[in-house]
Order: C-alpha cells, then sequence, then structure tokens
C-alpha cells in the first residue's frame, strides 16, 4: 500500500524504519540480569569456618551481585539502572558485584548508564565491582574515564572471596585466628574431653605451597583438619587439573570417603603454608570401638558440616534456577 501511494524507495525506507524500530523494541525488552544474588546465598569457592558462615549468612546481603548478558545498549541498560536504583532503595549494600561474562558487546549509551549506576552507588556508600571483562568491554568503558574507580577482578569468584573477607572482618567482634586445635574442637565435639582425646587420635602435619597432600583416585584412608592456612580441591580438567574449591582454618577435609571408603575422589592440595591434623581410617575405627561417646560427637560433628555444605550447594543451585 505505502509503495503504491508513495513509490518504491520510500516504501522501502519506511519498511527500513519500521523493521529497525520493532527490533529495537523487542531488544530493549531484554533484561539485561540473567539472574542475581547476594552474598548470603552465593559464596566463592572458599569453604569458611562455621562462625564466618553464621556472618556471611546474616550480613551476606551487603554483597548484591548480577550476571548480565546478551549485548547491552539504551533499553537493556536502562532498565539496569532502574533495577539497582531500586535495589539500593531497599538494601544497605557494601559492594555491587556485575559480572561480564555472557555479555557479547556494549554500546556507549550503556557505558553511560553506568555511570549512572556508579553515582547511585556512590550515594548509597556501595563499591562497584566489575568481573570478567573482555578487552573489548574494557576498551569501552575506559573510554568513559569513570572505570579507574571501579574494582575489576578478573572472575566472580576472586571477588566474591575479596568481599567476604571484608563483610566478615567488619562484623567479627573477636579474633577467631588465634584459636587453638583444642579450642575448635572442644566448640566442634562439645566438650575439653573429646577434643583432648580426639587431639590424642591425630597426627600433626605440615605443608609447603604446592604440596599434594592426596591424590584423585587414592584410598580414602584418613581425614585432615585444617588448622592453619587453605588447601585447594583439584579435580582432573582433561589438559589440566582444575581448582573446584578452596578450603580454609577450621574446616575439614576427607571425611565423606573416610565414611564411605571410596576412593579420592578429587586431589588436596596446599595453597600456602598450611598445618592439618591427619585423621587415619584405622584411628577412626579404633575410635568407634573403644570411645563411644567420642565416635557419635565426631560423627555429628561431620554430619553438620555437611548439611552445611549440601545447604549452601541447595542455595546456589537456587539461584542458578531462578
Amino acid at each position: 500500500m505505502i509503495i503504491v501511494e508513495w513509490g518504491f524507495i520510500a516504501g522501502v525506507l519506511i519498511g527500513i524504519v519500521v523493521g529497525l524500530a520493532t527490533f529495537a523494541l523487542s531488544v530493549s525488552r531484554v533484561h539485561a540480569i540473567k539472574f542475581s544474588f547476594d552474598g548470603s546465598e552465593y559464596h566463592s569457592s572458599l569453604d569458611r569456618r562455621p562462625d564466618e558462615l553464621a556472618l556471611l549468612t546474616e550480613y551476606g546481603r551487603e554483597i548484591q551481585g548480577m550476571f548480565l548478558h546478551s549485548y547491552l545498549f539504551f533499553g537493556s541498560a536502562n532498565r539496569l539502572h532502574q533495577h539497582v536504583k531500586a535495589l539500593l532503595a531497599k538494601e544497605k549494600c557494601r559492594f555491587l558485584l556485575f559480572d561480564f561474562r555472557l555479555v557479547t558487546g556494549i554500546d556507549s549509551s550503556a557505558t553511560f548508564s553506568f555511570t549512572q549506576i556508579k553515582q547511585v552507588a556512590d550515594q548509597c556508600g556501595a563499591r562497584m565491582i566489575f568481573t570478567s571483562l573482555t578487552r573489548d568491554l574494557e576498551k569501552a568503558f575506559r573510554a568513559t574515564r569513570f572505570i579507574s574507580d571501579i574494582i575489576v577482578a578478573p572472575n566472580l569468584d576472586a571477588a566474591l572471596e575479596s568481599c567476604e573477607n571484608t563483610i566478615i572482618k567488619a562484623h567479627q567482634t573477636h579474633n577467631r585466628e588465634a584459636s587453638t586445635l583444642r579450642e575448635w574442637f572442644t566448640e566442634a565435639l562439645g566438650g575439653a574431653e573429646n577434643a583432648d582425646q580426639l587431639i590424642q587420635h591425630c597426627k600433626r602435619i605440615e605443608v609447603q605451597p604446592r604440596e599434594i597432600i592426596v591424590r584423585e583416585g587414592d584410598p580414602a584412608n584418613s581425614m585432615h583438619f585444617i588448622l592453619d592456612g587453605r588447601v585447594g580441591i583439584m579435580v582432573n580438567g582433561g589438559s589440566a587439573p582444575v581448582r573446584v574449591r578452596s578450603l580454609g582454618p577450621h574446616t575439614t577435609i576427607g571425611e565423606m570417603g573416610l565414611i564411605t571408603r571410596q576412593p579420592r575422589s578429587a586431589t588436596m592440595q596446599a595453597e600456602v603454608v598450611s598445618v592439618l591434623y591427619e585423621l587415619s581410617a584405622s584411628a577412626y575405627e579404633r575410635i568407634k570401638r573403644e570411645n563411644p561417646g567420642l565416635s557419635h560427637a565426631l560423627l555429628t560433628y561431620i554430619i553438620t558440616v555437611m548439611a552445611e555444605r549440601l545447604g549452601f550447594a541447595n542455595r546456589a543451585i537456587g539461584v542458578l534456577q531462578r
């Protein structure tokens, strides 16, 4: 009809304009956020001791994060700006994380929206953190000259761990680092007598950075209590081992293997100088035979640890399924 009235060229041009407008409208309806999370439900890969986990559960909402996706332009970025404004109006936020791993590109209008987001974040006292920026994305943000005030992290896990450390330090009322093995075991096992008896069955081990503690596929003949340091959990990733988790002070490792006696499902490697106490399978069997009270307390502690890890896994899965 348009071609008949105004001619072929005018009809084509009007068709192109209508098509572009329709495309822009449909794309603007795509939300830039694939899913969002807070620090009480989605953690870094570092396993922490119970008191630190309790602090993250209570204050983790001070970390607000968003996985972004698709191409970011004026429509989707403006919706993101409005979402962040509403979020910061109702949440006390210390860190605002944006993960760009799934973002395919960004235009200049979208970078301006992030400038507006930063202004809102500054007013609320929240630090902005960008993770997984590609070279092109970083170049686009540097053109706006505001990225110098943004924390840029190589990946979300590193950013989360740093934020968690800050949250824990801010809300910790006493220094747990000075806690001894006996104090830890006393709290975990419900009494000093149980703690003293378990210590007698454990062997102290000091390991150096990158030293292998156990290897994937080895017999599961012990569990370890990490008193100090940090241990990485590595799985075979084909060309190179892949770290799936890290464990810090006052966490346990290898308890599942000790109970099930299945071969080790991962390699344990020290990331820094670490002090561990090893409970061998033979010592564990001796405790079960000769000391039912300690055996019950130890099993209760192991179940509690496993339940905490399962609870975290369930919360993380819940975030990913949004």
